[in-house]
């Protein structure tokens, strides 16, 4: 490749799944803020992403229909762009990360546990092809990887991580976010918390702890849920902590309806007999009915909200240090905190790669590639704020 082929590829950039929830507000993001020459929304269904790009003001915003699961095709799409987005579901990740290492372009996720490990393996090669692959650059695993970053970086020691979201939105705003919560508490997800070099098994419902959010959410209980957190920060963190763990939450009538389908089994992939023939999984019936008709919100604040804790020593004193976000209240951003929260960082990863402020090369954590000061500030410009308060206990 030329350097003046190299030069244009870098002023380009490619956003797989763009026309869903959080890739939408990822393309805004980018629309709005970013220098590229030309941004590409690829998605399998055209004429959502020609309905976004013109809302967006065409120009050098570009639609696409892809397939992502087209390797070859893949491959050879990425190879026009320097950096790659993906945000379509993290069952597509592990196959994009290996396209985008071929194809030498840096590329940036939402994240997705189950390939965290593969992906991670994978360092070399990135780091050979010369590329930054950037994991879980969201809301969490994401802002909550900085967060984190910037605590430890701050302590002479760290016990541990504690990490916790809280998304007060609807059960289902998109398939994908309604895959996400029936994932958390789905009976055959395998969920842990990492303590020691060990990763502990919990049942779904597992680990409860209070904690306390930022208006207008407040306290709510959070249960332990799979993050990739856990595989992240003990491997990239400056000072590896001792125990890493993510809780989660949603409305209070939404966890109260998943702890009812849990004990009713219905969480479950086991298949059901129907009375007149045939089956269906007992989660994809619930799926399909909760795209089809909206479970009822109790709350109307919409709000996402994230809460980390970093807890160890700082000389010879035992500290905390817990660090909450704030974004504007559902007045000014409508139903849509869950995918800005989302999207947003997802835009910012991405610019910030694209313009060489990252760390290294290889295969990567947000906390291990991005700075979290230039990150906290790139979110401050757009509302979304990191409040910090340090507690500090009598010396040790």
């Amino acid at each position: 490749m030329t350097n003046a082929e190299n030069s244009g590829r870098t002023k380009k950039i490619l956003v797989l799944g763009g026309a869903g929830a959080m890739g939408t507000e990822a393309c805004r993001d980018l629309a709005t803020t970013s220098g590229f020459e030309e941004i590409v929304i690829a998605d399998i269904d055209l004429a959502r992403v020609e309905k976004l790009a013109v809302s967006l003001g065409g120009g050098r915003v570009k639609p696409l229909k892809c397939d992502v699961t087209d390797h070859q095709a893949m491959v050879a799409l990425m190879s026009g762009f320097g950096t790659v987005l993906n945000c379509t579901t993290y069952h597509f990740g592990l196959g994009l990360t290996r396209a985008a290492i071929e194809a030498r372009a840096h590329y940036l996720d939402l994240g997705g546990l189950y390939n965290t490990p593969k992906q991670l393996e994978l360092t070399a090669s990135a780091a050979g092809a010369g590329v930054a692959i950037v994991l879980g650059c969201g809301a969490t695993p994401g802002v909550t990887n900085l967060m984190a970053r910037y605590g430890a970086e701050r302590l002479d020691q760290v016990d541990a991580v504690h990490i916790a979201f809280a998304s007060f939105r609807d059960l289902a705003p998109s398939p994908g976010l309604l895959d996400t919560i029936l994932d958390e508490f789905g009976s055959e997800t395998v969920r842990f918390y990492y303590e020691k070099g060990k990763f502990i098994e919990v049942p779904a419902f597992a680990g409860e702890r209070s904690v306390e959010f930022k208006a207008p959410i407040g306290a709510q209980p959070t249960y332990l849920v799979p993050h990739s957190e856990t595989h992240h920060l003990p491997r990239f963190l400056p000072r590896p902590p001792g125990r890493v763990d993510v809780r989660g939450t949603w409305r209070p009538e939404i966890m109260a309806a998943l702890r009812t389908f849990h004990q009713a089994g219905l969480l479950s992939n086991e298949k059901l007999e129907l009375p007149g023939g045939g089956e269906v999984g007992r989660r994809a019936f619930l799926r399909t009915h909760f795209l089809k008709t909206p479970f009822p919100a109790v709350n109307t604040d919409w709000a996402f909200l994230l809460n980390v804790e970093v807890a160890g020593t700082k000389d010879g004193r035992a500290v905390r240090r817990v660090y909450n976000t704030t974004h504007p209240a559902t007045s000014a951003w409508g139903q849509s905190g869950t995918a800005r929260v989302t999207g947003i960082p997802a835009s910012i990863g991405a610019q910030l790669v694209a313009a060489g402020h990252y760390k290294g090369t290889g295969v990567l954590s947000p906390d291990a590639a991005l700075d979290p000061v230039e990150f906290f500030a790139e979110l401050a410009k757009r509302e979304i704020l990191v409040h910090e308060e340090v507690h500090e206990e009598a010396r040790l």
